[in-house]
């Protein structure tokens, strides 16, 4: 069976382990492609024309999971971005607006909230905004970023299944989510006690129909408020997926598997992929990230651009001239150096 359900003392404790007088505490992440108005994907794009509409979207579903979980009988909850949409100025969700029950996760450094974001203060998780996985018919379906397909140890991972695995070193279990209907398919085999906001249905991979607020806000706030109860009543178990850990990506174009393949410690796996092991999930989630990084380098889709546009040529002899320039740096043009570092202290908050 591809789903282990923890079944030691240990992790059915970390399923159930508040009471009244100290209540859970709840991680929300959230991601765009799955909002409830996030019909088309100018609504979850940085600067996009629709990008405002999609942030008040975000921020009613959020609300409205905020709203059930306490009325569920939830403590503390955490909100982190799970979204990069582009802007790294602020998250995509407008905090000022945000339910006053819920504080958002603000930290002094980077972190990652599939893997850093998640840590043993948390009790339960909610992903809200989620999508199907890549390579299925849903609104925007991907896994991490476009187009790569990730199998762990036989399993075609979601990123609602990278959520669960990484919040599983924990023994923290996922107990709601909320999305489009291909979704809504793709989890129960693997999470047959969650809860689901069914708030969309997907047209195709660019377009969605969804319900109305006032129904998606219904939908969301009952989920959430019947997940909690679900929690506390100790019906949820971890998705401990147990190593060690084969990892499969498959990519889109042989460009970008011949690239992925340059990665330190993979295998080729195919024209399209590779494959490598790893002993945690963390290790090999971080070892993903890194295959992803080389395999979606934009050089090649820059030199291609240039080399389409006038004078685009003239440009690529500039780069080479600077690449050989920097053997010698005080020959190189002042604007083409790199800015220094801002001393301006930021504020981090997830996928930015």
């Amino acid at each position: 069976m591809r789903l282990i359900l923890a079944a030691t003392g240990l992790l059915l404790a970390g399923a159930c382990c508040s009471s009244p007088a100290n209540p859970p505490k709840i991680l929300i992440i959230y991601d765009m492609e799955g909002i409830s108005g996030v019909i088309a994907p100018s609504y979850e794009r940085y600067q996009a024309a629709d990008y405002p509409q999609g942030r008040e979207s975000l921020t009613a579903d959020v609300n409205a999971a905020v709203r059930g979980l306490k009325a569920g009988g939830a403590g503390p909850i955490w909100i982190e971005d799970g979204h990069g949409s582009g802007n790294n100025q602020e998250p995509d969700l407008l905090v000022d607006r945000l339910n006053e029950q819920a504080t958002f996760d603000f930290r002094d450094r980077p972190y990652d909230p599939y893997s850093t974001g998640i840590d043993g203060s948390v009790d339960a998780i909610v992903c809200i905004g989620m999508h199907a996985r890549a390579r299925s018919r849903g609104f925007m379906a991907h896994t991490y970023t476009f187009d790569v397909a990730w199998k762990l140890n036989g399993v075609d991972l979601t990123e609602t299944h990278i959520v669960a695995i990484s919040a599983a070193r924990w023994g923290i279990p996922v107990i709601m989510v909320s999305g489009d209907d291909v979704l809504a398919q793709q989890l129960p085999a693997d999470f047959p006690q969650l809860e689901y906001a069914l708030i969309k249905t997907a047209k195709s991979l660019t377009a969605a129909e969804a319900v109305p607020r006032g129904e998606a806000d219904q939908r969301i706030e009952t989920a959430a408020r019947k997940a909690m109860q679900k929690f506390l009543a100790g019906k949820f178990a971890p998705y401990y997926l147990p190593g060690p850990y084969d990892f499969r990506l498959s990519f889109r174009t042989t460009e970008q598997g011949r690239l992925a393949a340059n990665t330190r410690g993979v295998s080729e796996d195919g024209e399209l992929g590779v494959r490598f092991g790893a002993g945690t999930f963390l290790e090999g989630y971080n070892i993903a990230t890194d295959v992803i990084a080389h395999a979606m380098n934009p050089m090649p889709l820059l030199i291609r651009i240039l080399r389409h546009q006038p004078g685009g040529d003239k440009i690529l002899e500039q780069l080479l001239d600077l690449q050989w320039q920097q053997m010698d740096p005080q020959q190189l043009p002042e604007w083409s150096l790199p800015r220094p570092p801002s001393q301006k202290a930021r504020k981090y908050y997830g996928d930015q």
